[in-house]
């Protein structure tokens, strides 16, 4: 029985090695492959079918819009941008500000916006800059990166609902210091 006790005891290491190896695997593929939660939504997950290429309708402006009736017009002009059949019609609020409607291409109606003001120049020395807002015509995704309505300065995420509007998806506020 000379020589038996090493290699029994490699053995037993090398079983007991494969087992743990097993349970990290099985433990592994128990956790779904997923975006963390502070992970921004991709355009992609909200892409829309077709985009209207069709003459866009003339707005339908509200009291209270009219007084930008000149800007939505010629926004109104332009191809869609957002959603497959909106524009969206910005201007200046003020120095590092833009005011926003949607506008629906084909039937000219005038979804009130928000002002969106830049991110606070503290942050944006320390993190780099970020478009004020982003939007594309296959996608019924708007990212709003600022202070809407110059408070509560972050990233902000919406889906066009068709017949609701724009509706929150994912919120991140920016730390205290730089609100």
């Amino acid at each position: 029985m000379r020589g038996s006790g090493p290699p029994r005891q490699s053995c037993i290491s090398l079983q007991i090695m494969q087992a743990a190896i097993c349970v990290f695997l099985i433990m592994s593929a128990a956790v779904p492959a997923q975006k963390p939660k502070s992970a921004r939504p991709d355009f992609k997950e909200f892409a829309v079918e077709r985009i209207y290429t069709g003459a866009p309708a003339v707005p339908k402006l509200s009291r209270n819009q009219r007084s930008f009736r000149t800007m939505i017009r010629q926004g109104a002009k332009s191809k869609v941008e957002f959603a497959g059949h909106y524009t969206v019609p910005r201007w200046g609020c003020g120095s590092g500000c833009s005011t926003f409607v949607i506008l629906d291409s084909i039937t000219g109606a005038v979804d009130d916006g928000f002002n969106v003001a830049d991110l606070p120049i503290a942050w944006m020395e320390k993190h780099g800059e970020h478009e004020r807002m982003e939007f594309r015509p296959n996608s019924r995704l708007i990212k709003i990166n600022g202070c809407i309505n110059e408070q509560n300065c972050g990233f902000y995420d919406y889906a066009m609902i068709e017949g609701k509007g724009l509706r929150l998806v994912r919120k991140e506020l920016l730390p205290k210091e730089f609100q």
